[in-house]
């Protein structure tokens, strides 16, 4: 294997690990809290993330991106860097405790100045550590970054959880969200302590704001309508809806984005590596699409059917308006993945321009699809951000397959047999799902048992491309994938 495929392979899975052991600790640490809180505490935190977000967007500027993508960062690219996040960091904080007491009275909740205030920590927080996390993923040191994600997580969900149980409620979530940046910046630091050597460099924001500039506003567009579906469920409806939604969103996430994470952080900085190949570029990037939708359609899907049992089971009877939340959103989350790689091509490619073209056709069809969504009530908006999901897919496909030569039939010749060999795995899954008589944990068991083995050997029996190539990619590290007889 070469050397570049040696880090790849080394990158992915110490990425995955981290990936799935962050959000195995996250969904362990989501459920047991979900125990100890009411929906409205998780609706109430839910309303801010868009306030933190889009001021970290600004924070980041675009720039870390930027550094990844460099062959070799120069003291005056981080120190750069690191004064502008800093100075930008302030700004915000500042905005946001001045305009609490407006957030406040946007959702008509008291409480939001002063956990707008104290969460708001966080964006001063994180603009200390974006030079490290930039250098240490430029450098493909995805061990140390793994095990800090896993450890910050870890701490910060014990504390969460011992806060809850004294009685906080909403505080409980709220300082484990801060925590959880606090614990990964001081890891970071210790690891790697970094103080500026140089003073501001014309040249290096030159390069990395023109990079990231438009990576910034794309950004801001992404953040602000990932959120939007948030910010109206809380204004218009209720925080104990939004905590419905936002628990379902989690199940979603946790099922894809993790694949997905692990994906963009390993395969981003090393294509970049490889961006003058386009013949390469593109193998990689099928394998990378094909891999993905072998794990992730299935893993979604069978969420979907899973949904009421696995509720009732994990957080009980008071989450069970979460279900239908879950299985809507479960059909827009078996494509997230194909989003997210799409629109890393054109950052692997350096068009930052036409990722920001693509960002605004996308919003103005979210926006439509909330007007329309809108009058039809709460599950309107659920089918039109469903559908709008799927028009956007549909827009990243179309840049993609010029950039790369791989078209739209390409693309869906190459997914449609993932989509057939899981039917088997979809009548069984059903099947046990809609038995009456039984237990709803034991239903729950066989089903997640049952459809996992007959999908892996419906995969088998079809000799599968993607299974033969994941047993040829890791078979040197795990001998068990040897013994699969495909």
């Amino acid at each position: 294997m070469s050397s570049l495929g040696q880090r790849t392979l080394s990158g992915f899975l110490w990425t995955f690990a981290s990936e799935t052991g962050t959000r195995a600790i996250s969904f362990i640490i989501g459920i047991v809290l979900a125990r100890l809180l009411a929906p409205e505490h998780f609706g109430l935190i839910a309303m801010l993330y868009i306030f933190f977000e889009i001021s970290n967007s600004f924070v980041n500027s675009g720039f870390s991106q930027a550094l990844i993508r460099k062959d070799t960062i120069t003291e005056e690219d981080k120190s750069t860097t690191f004064i502008i996040n800093v100075s930008i960091a302030v700004f915000f904080y500042l905005l946001l405790w001045h305009g609490a007491p407006n957030i406040a009275r946007f959702f008509d909740q008291p409480q939001l100045v002063s956990l707008t205030r104290f969460m708001g920590l966080t964006v001063l927080i994180q603009a200390f550590v974006i030079v490290q996390r930039a250098t240490f993923t430029q450098q493909l040191r995805f061990r140390e970054i793994g095990i800090i994600t896993l450890v910050a997580n870890l701490l910060a969900g014990i504390t969460g959880i011992t806060l809850a149980y004294l009685g906080f409620e909403v505080w409980a979530l709220a300082n484990k969200y801060v925590l959880l940046i606090l614990f990964k910046t001081c890891i970071f630091w210790i690891l790697q302590p970094w103080f500026p050597k140089k003073w501001f460099s014309r040249d290096s924001f030159k390069y990395l704001f023109g990079f990231g500039s438009k990576l910034l506003a794309a950004g801001l567009l992404d953040t602000f309508f990932k959120n939007i579906y948030k910010v109206i469920i809380g204004r218009v409806f209720s925080a104990t809806m939004l905590g419905f939604y936002t628990h379902a969103q989690t199940y979603v996430q946790t099922a894809s984005k993790g694949s997905i994470n692990t994906i963009q952080k390993v395969t981003y900085p090393i294509l970049s590596k490889t961006k003058n190949d386009p013949l390469r570029l593109k193998n990689a990037y099928r394998k990378i699409i094909k891999t993905t939708s072998f794990i992730i359609f299935p893993l979604v899907t069978g969420l979907a059917l899973i949904a009421e049992p696995m509720v009732l089971t994990l957080v009980g009877n008071q989450w069970l308006p979460a279900v239908p939340f879950l299985q809507i959103l479960c059909i827009s989350g078996a494509i997230y993945h194909l989003h997210s790689i799409n629109l890393n091509i054109l950052k692997v490619v350096g068009r930052s321009d036409l990722f920001l073209k693509i960002e605004i056709i996308k919003k103005i069809n979210i926006t439509v699809a909330i007007v329309v969504g809108l009058q039809f009530g709460i599950w309107g908006l659920m089918i039109a951000q469903v559908i709008s999901s799927y028009v956007a897919l549909f827009v990243n496909l179309y840049y993609t397959k010029q950039f790369i030569s791989y078209p739209y039939h390409e693309q869906f010749k190459d997914l449609f047999p993932v989509v057939l060999h899981m039917l088997p795995m979809v009548l069984v899954v059903y099947g046990i799902a809609a038995i009456p008589a039984i237990n709803v944990s034991v239903k729950l068991l066989l089903a997640i048992g049952m459809g996992a083995a007959t999908y892996l050997l419906t995969s088998i029996m079809v000799k599968s491309e993607v299974l033969r190539d994941i047993k040829s990619l890791l078979g040197e590290r795990f001998q068990l994938l040897n013994k699969i007889p495909i």
